[in-house]
């Protein structure tokens, strides 16, 4: 029964730090996609001999030269012989823009501050459930407490101080979204302006 116990214990120990470590960022899972040769170097913008490349599967907003208020923001995806290919947020299909419609090119802010604040809840609320459970666990395990439980007293104090944790989250989600507000670059696309390299 020991060992049941031990391999439980460090069971969700290792489930709470790995989920821990990828919703903090520090682990990231996301996989390379396969690139057409022609498209592996991403986006090229030039001005003045200058070069600035986003790289595939950046978060842009492309503005249209005849209304600016007309944008479209998602991946790029990569580039036709006179299109941009965008993906929106949530959608399976990309989008060709046509190059010589295009005003402005934003890049930078990936997420809206609403977006920070739900992932700052998120990664409060499983870390303090996490180490609720595994406090709980531990604890209750010392004791000679059944596994059920110990569960459920590590559940009671992660909850308890999930209420302090998670509005903490919250806030630090609201700054750093406030912090990457300012980080938006636009190249305008023009005459004069930034052009974007045809490959």
């Amino acid at each position: 029964m020991n060992k049941t116990r031990t391999l439980l214990i460090s069971g969700l120990a290792t489930m709470t730090l790995i989920i821990t470590l990828i919703e903090t960022g520090f682990l990231n899972l996301e996989s390379q996609p396969l690139i057409a040769q022609e498209d592996a170097s991403g986006l090229t913008l030039e001005k003045d001999g200058e070069q600035v490349l986003i790289p595939l599967e950046e978060w842009v907003v492309v503005s249209s030269a005849y209304d600016p208020s007309n944008t479209l923001g998602g991946l790029y995806m990569g580039m036709t012989v006179d299109a941009l290919r965008i993906q929106e947020k949530g959608e399976p299909f990309e989008r060709e823009i046509p190059i010589d419609e295009i005003g402005s090119v934003f890049t930078g802010k990936t997420k809206s501050t609403r977006d920070y604040v739900f992932q700052g809840m998120k990664v409060a609320g499983i870390g303090t459930m996490g180490f609720g459970m595994l406090m709980g666990t531990s604890l209750g395990l010392a004791n000679e407490a059944g596994v059920g439980e110990s569960l459920l007293c590590g559940a009671m104090v992660g909850v308890f101080y999930s209420i302090f944790t998670v509005p903490a989250g919250a806030l630090i989600g609201f700054l750093r979204g406030q912090a990457a507000q300012g980080k938006v670059v636009e190249y305008v696309i023009g005459e004069d302006e930034w052009r974007i390299v045809k490959q």
